[in-house]
């Protein structure tokens, strides 16, 4: 039995432990003193960090203030990415759809006036970065800032795991046969350095298939919640029509109307995202998903086609030929209820493209570049019959070299076969040995006919993937939204790939990783109502 004062205590201990002090709740006092202490740290860390920069601007001799903000986004990076997580998922993404590969030089074969994004080195090497902008023989890290931005992400994951003991590590449906694929092009790739390939070329061919497996499964570890799938969605639209925006000021401003520029006004690769914004903004419509988003859509839309115009790439128009009956089909399977709209969408394309290509096909308007585009398979100019020619003795160079190392594959980093003359273009593209322009044979060739089956089995089961999402019961408009999206998506990117350098590109394939690891998780989430406010009267 407890006495009365045994009681009380306990009593009096019990309160102590369920309410706290009065003495534990901070004054205001504390919390001046609070603030006091994040100033003078702010202020101290602002002091040592422009002492920092100050000191390497100096040492290096830079005339240039890109490589300050360059040091002082490696030493606040690591801080953001250790309060906001995902923030390199969506950088990563924006980057993709933002920065160039290299400088874009005008016809004068210097870079633009108007020179913005291009001029971000954020997938440049490290090398690169100092030869131009520092003006420095630098040639001692063969990594791009990318590559240090994922390092830096990971260490900062894995210390997060071990503060927070937390180890879980979700891999997705997809994650078997992108894995056996990398680890195809990882042995081609050990395997050719040691027989003598050049590691640093050969590094340039296997990061964009790397990256493809790393961002895959970073979004699939962060994307867990649907309000994340929408803030996907709005970065990929609005980084494609900042994109757009400056292109079409590039083509109308910055070169006074002058005749477009043989190889348009931007990087190779910005057509494939101009297609996606389109075939994208045609999903949202029939999917009826997020309106709010497809109205910047349609008004970035007008950007987005003169730009796409004023790339002039003859790849953009074949793919979305190729992709467009496809998008139809695949939503006349998955919404029974629009079916009637499908079916008059195709027809009214149709009528428009039967009037669109005989009156445009002969044209040299910027608006015809399309009809000019199809033509050119059937009736070629001088140009357009070089470039094929060209394709044609790259091809059976590559079928040569696939022929005499079927199996296993001829490696990275070494330059394929000539059995067949080809036009010298090393002065505009140092490359044109290693890497082709039809880069399904450049898998096959780099990886054998055992590693290019393991391929069509890793795109195999993304589509097939896709569609099962797609079509999946009682899924709802944002899920097929989503299983449409990248089921295009890989029909677009092999059909680039197929025509023009597009596999081996970082941008595209870090892109589509990033929606191939959205996809992997999209099922498993609890189908919930738009975050986007419906108006009044609207059916849900």
């Amino acid at each position: 039995m407890y006495t009365s004062t045994q009681q009380r205590a306990a009593q009096k201990k019990l309160a102590d432990q369920e309410m706290p002090s009065l003495y534990a709740i901070p004054s205001s006092d504390d919390y001046v003193m609070a603030t006091r202490r994040r100033t003078l740290g702010f202020m101290l860390g602002g002091g040592v960090l422009a002492g920092f920069v100050a000191s390497a601007y100096v040492a290096f001799g830079m005339d240039n203030t890109l490589l300050p903000i360059a040091l002082l986004l490696a030493v606040i990076t690591p801080i953001l990415l250790w309060r906001f997580p995902r923030f390199v998922l969506f950088f990563t993404l924006a980057a993709a759809c933002l920065f160039e590969l290299d400088l874009v030089n005008s016809p004068t074969g210097l870079e633009y006036a108007d020179a913005l994004t291009d001029r971000v080195p954020f997938f440049w090497n490290v090398n690169t970065i100092f030869q131009t902008y520092a003006h420095a023989n630098f040639k001692g890290i063969p990594l791009s800032l990318f590559e240090f931005f994922l390092v830096i992400a990971s260490v900062c994951s894995l210390l997060r795991t071990v503060y927070n003991r937390t180890t879980t590590l979700r891999v997705g449906a997809l994650f078997l046969p992108i894995g056996i694929y990398l680890g195809f092009v990882l042995l081609g790739w050990i395997g050719s350095v040691a027989a003598g390939g050049d590691f640093k070329i050969s590094l340039q061919e296997v990061r964009s298939q790397i990256y493809f497996g790393i961002i895959y499964l970073m979004a699939v570890n962060i994307v867990r919640e649907r309000r994340q799938i929408f803030a996907l969605l709005w970065v990929t639209v609005g980084c494609i029509g900042l994109k757009a925006i400056l292109l079409t000021f590039r083509r109308y401003v910055t070169l006074h109307g002058l005749p477009l520029p043989d190889q348009g006004v931007g990087a190779h690769e910005e057509a494939f995202f101009f297609d996606v914004f389109i075939l994208l903004l045609m999903t949202l419509v029939l999917c009826k998903v997020l309106p709010r988003l497809q109205w910047l859509m349609w008004s970035l839309l007008p950007f987005v086609i003169t730009a796409n115009l004023a790339c002039n790439r003859r790849a953009a128009t074949a793919a979305m030929v190729i992709v467009f009956p496809l998008i139809l089909l695949a939503l006349y399977q998955a919404l029974p209820d629009r079916r009637r709209l499908i079916v008059g969408l195709g027809v009214a394309v149709a009528l428009a493209f039967s009037i669109y290509y005989p009156a445009f096909k002969n044209s040299d308007s910027t608006i015809a570049q399309p009809a000019r585009a199809i033509r050119s398979n059937f009736q070629p100019d001088a140009r357009d019959a070089s470039s094929n020619a060209a394709r044609d003795a790259e091809n059976a160079n590559l079928m040569a070299t696939i022929r005499a190392n079927p199996v296993l594959g001829y490696g990275y980093g070494r330059r394929f076969y000539h059995v067949v003359a080809m036009a010298d273009i090393s002065k505009i593209y140092a490359l044109e040995d290693f890497i082709p322009h039809n880069q399904i044979l450049w898998v096959w060739e780099r990886v054998g006919t055992i590693g290019f089956l393991v391929f069509w089995m890793m795109i195999s089961a993304i589509i097939i993937f896709a569609a099962q999402t797609l079509r999946m019961p009682g899924a709802d408009n944002v899920t097929k939204a989503v299983g449409l999206f990248v089921l295009l998506l890989v029909f677009l990117l092999i059909i680039f790939g197929l025509l023009d350098l597009q596999l081996s590109n970082f941008r595209d394939v870090l892109f589509v990783g990033v929606w191939t690891g959205a996809l992997a998780v999209t099922p498993g989430m609890q189908p919930r109502e738009l975050t986007e406010r419906r108006p009044r009267g609207t059916a849900r």
